[in-house]
């Protein structure tokens, strides 16, 4: 290394070592440059900067600004804060272009007083300072600032805020007002703290308002304060509502009572007097108007008014109603006996009266004798003198316990004196007609039950033609059991209605009838017989020959084979021989039992040879009408024979009886029409 060169980097070392800012540049001397002599280091440090004044006081984000230059050209300027006279300085931002700005957020930084300063590099690493802006007070706080409660508002209201600022200081403080969602109106503002000023309620409507004390300090913070509260300067409304007619007991008195947009209704009250004037009463408040005993005071005409007041103090008293108390029951009422037995449409009258509100109605109400049920309502009255119809219609027949009510225009009522064991009878007899069958003959004995809560009078046995005509009577019976013979052999034979009618003892009457019962008092005859061949022989008993006896009326079939029917049975037919003049019986299909057909075995002549001992076929028997038709089966013994001639009679049997039970006559008859072979 040459002298000089060792020289330089001694001159460089001392200058470092005395404060001298380090341009941070390597130096290399190649050649020995004798005439090179150095004065100062700082000769090489051509950067300049001054900071340009951030305004006090500052808060949030503040632009810091500085001017800057270097021959080499500026690399960075950095801002720096420190406490006012600490010189402790921390990075506020920086920035490496020009112009040369950039945002400091002032809000972590405690208020206070604060020194700020620029520091710029060039780019051969020459820093220098600017001067310090000392003292600037960073106020990133909201004042303080409270507004005094008005309460409700009315008249000219004073409204009041106070507010502080510890940082910067109180600049202005404002009271303003609004509707509820509103714009804002400006009552007052300045500098200085406390603030009055009245707030002129008169000309606005009732309704809720937003009042707001505003406070902002030098450093332009602002912090406001809202209160809600109602605008009232119309008293509230109110009326009691008229009861309805005279009163009693307990009354639900109804008072109504509105605010409309303003403070509320705070106490609704109810006075009272007598009518005519006198001082008021004290009647009911809040919780007790919705239910007044009105027992507590004397009975008689009433005054009454309602008081309303709101929250705000305003009080209105309602218009005057005039009623009546009316708490004592009217005297006993009377009802005239309307009788024992009732029916139809049955005048009550009887009395009341009342000191009071007067008789409302008289009332006539009845129920079950003996009951302890509710009482129903016969008919009423609403002016004396009291009379009304019952329409007994309407009640079932059976006794009754009857009595008044009297009730007054307050609803107070008084019973009568009852009438007890009041029949109501509007129904005839209950009757039943037992059947008599549907044949009748000879003397029939009828016979009926019937019963009637006032009593059974009599029971009358009628009879007419069946369906039309009049009804004439048999005969009348006036004690249970109610019985009647009727001696059918007075009136012709032919279908008739017989009926019970039975009348209680107040008149009324019902019935029971059996229709169209037949009258038979004839006995049954022959009427016709006659046979028929379904053979293949004429003149010879065949299966298929028939029989036909016919009598002038229908036969009972039981009493011709016990337990016939009418339908098709089978039977057996005996034949035997009486030289030429051959007889026919008939049988059970057994054998063992006699039909009743003919009178006796020989009542049946059929005047020819068929057999020429005794015979047996099967056979069936039907009846139609009133014929009886035996049809013959197969042969079961004996010797049969072909006639000739023939000509049959018949004797009917007497054990033989109609529908009616009359027995047949045994009146032979003959078969009609010349005498051939029937079979």
């Amino acid at each position: 290394m040459s002298r000089t060169a060792a020289a330089l980097l001694a001159l460089l070392a001392l200058l470092g070592a005395a404060g001298a800012t380090a341009s941070g540049a390597d130096f290399t001397a190649t050649t020995s440059s004798p005439a090179n002599a150095f004065t100062a280091a700082a000769e090489f440090n051509t950067v300049a900067v001054a900071m340009t004044d951030p305004g006090t006081p500052p808060r949030g984000e503040l632009t810091l600004q500085a001017n800057a230059s270097s021959d080499r050209g500026i690399q960075t300027v950095r801002f720096e804060s420190s406490p006012a006279g600490a010189a402790i300085w921390t990075l506020a931002c920086q920035t490496s272009s020009a112009p040369f700005s950039c945002a400091w957020d002032s809000v972590p930084v405690p208020d206070g007083v604060r020194d700020l300063r620029a520091v710029a590099t060039d780019a051969a690493g020459y820093e220098r300072t600017s001067a310090v802006f000392p003292g600037v007070e960073i106020d990133n706080t909201q004042p303080a600032v409270t507004l005094a409660d008005p309460g409700y508002l009315q008249g000219a209201e004073p409204l009041t805020a106070t507010a502080s600022d510890a940082g910067s200081g109180l600049a202005s403080l404002a009271i303003a007002y609004r509707p509820a969602g509103g714009s804002w109106t400006t009552l007052c503002s300045g500098a200085g703290a406390p603030r009055a000023c009245p707030f002129a309620t008169a000309g606005l409507p009732d309704g809720s308002y937003e009042l707001r004390a505003r406070a902002t300090d030098v450093a332009g913070n602002t912090r406001d304060t809202i209160l809600v509260r109602t605008l009232d300067n119309t008293a509230p409304a109110v009326a009691i509502v008229p009861p309805a007619g005279p009163q009693r007991g307990t009354v639900i008195l109804q008072i109504d009572a509105a605010d409309g947009a303003g403070s509320g209704v705070l106490t609704v009250s109810a006075q009272i007097r007598p009518s005519g004037g006198g001082p008021w009463s004290p009647l009911c408040t809040d919780q007790q108007c919705a239910a007044l005993d009105t027992t507590q005071i004397p009975d008689g005409p009433y005054e009454a008014r309602a008081i309303a007041e709101d929250n705000a103090g305003f009080t209105t008293i309602s218009s005057v109603i005039t009623g009546t108390v009316d708490n004592v029951a009217p005297t006993t009422p009377t009802l005239d006996d309307p009788g024992a037995n009732l029916q139809g449409s049955v005048p009550l009258s009887g009395t009341a009266s009342d000191s009071g509100a007067g008789i409302a109605a008289w009332i006539v109400q009845y129920r079950p004798t003996g009951s302890t049920g509710a009482w129903a309502e016969a008919c009423r009255d609403t002016a004396s003198p009291f009379g009304c119809g019952w329409d007994t219609t309407g009640a079932a027949d059976a006794t009754y316990d009857v009595r008044a009510v009297a009730r007054d225009r307050a609803g107070n009522e008084t019973a009568s004196a009852t009438r007890t064991n009041r029949r109501v009878d509007n129904n005839g007899p209950t009757v039943a007609l037992a059947d008599p069958g549907a044949y009748l003959r000879g003397t029939v004995a009828l016979s009926a039950t019937a019963a009637d809560p006032a009593g059974v009078q009599s029971v009358i046995f009628e009879r007419r033609p069946a369906g039309a005509g009049g009804w004439t009577a048999i005969c009348t019976d006036s004690a249970a059991p109610f019985t009647c013979n009727f001696n059918t052999t007075v009136v012709a034979d032919g279908s008739y209605d017989v009926r019970a009618r039975a009348v209680d003892v107040l008149g009324h009457e019902s019935s029971s009838t059996a229709s169209a019962r037949q009258v038979d008092n004839t006995r049954p005859a022959a009427f016709a017989v006659d046979a028929g061949n379904g053979g293949a022989t004429p003149g010879r008993i065949e299966p298929g020959d028939w029989l036909r006896l016919t009598s002038t009326e229908p036969i009972a079939p039981g009493s011709l084979l016990s337990g016939w029917d009418g339908s098709a049975v089978a039977i057996r037919a005996e034949l035997e021989n009486k030289n030429g003049r051959d007889e026919m019986d008939f049988w059970n299909a057994a054998g063992t039992t006699r039909l009743n057909l003919v009178d006796s075995k020989a009542d049946l002549k059929l005047n020819a040879n068929y057999v020429t001992a005794i015979g047996w076929f099967n056979a069936t028997m039907t009846r139609s009408g009133a014929a009886i038709t035996v049809t013959f089966g197969t042969w079961i013994s004996g010797t049969l024979a072909t006639a000739t001639a023939a000509g049959i009679t018949w004797k009917p049997s007497t054990l033989a009886t109609d529908l009616a039970g009359n027995a047949s006559t045994a009146v032979q008859l003959g078969e009609s029409g010349a005498a051939d072979v029937d079979f």
